[in-house]
């Protein structure tokens, strides 16, 4: 009799890491800087969209060439302690317009 309620015991113990596991898993940044180092501007925008945030205009070629743009990664939130500050993901392009850096921050100056 004991033995079987063990059992039962470890099942349900076992089942809730592996919920537990699986919650966390999705829990990680939104953005994987390996999905857009070593592409211009230009593809990057093809395939994710226009960016929310751009230092400068693309030039004639339609690439951003040694600045940073970036996607929203956390929206503005409004909190019993104050707001919290919007949080974008930043991609650099070096002056060929090809992305060779990827960092989290605020926009710059608030």
């Amino acid at each position: 009799m004991k033995g079987k309620m063990v059992m039962k015991y470890t099942k349900k113990l076992l089942l809730l890491w592996f919920l537990v596991i699986v919650m966390l898993s999705g829990c990680g940044k939104k953005f994987n800087p390996n999905n857009y180092i070593g592409k211009t501007s230009a593809e990057i925008i093809d395939e994710y969209g226009e960016f929310d945030y751009a230092v400068g205009e693309a030039d004639d070629t339609g690439l951003y060439r040694s600045t940073k743009c970036g996607y929203t990664s956390k929206e503005k939130q409004r909190g019993f302690f104050g707001t919290s500050e919007e949080e974008f993901f930043f991609i650099y392009f070096d002056q060929n317009g090809v992305a060779h850096k990827c960092d989290y921050g605020v926009r710059p100056g608030g």
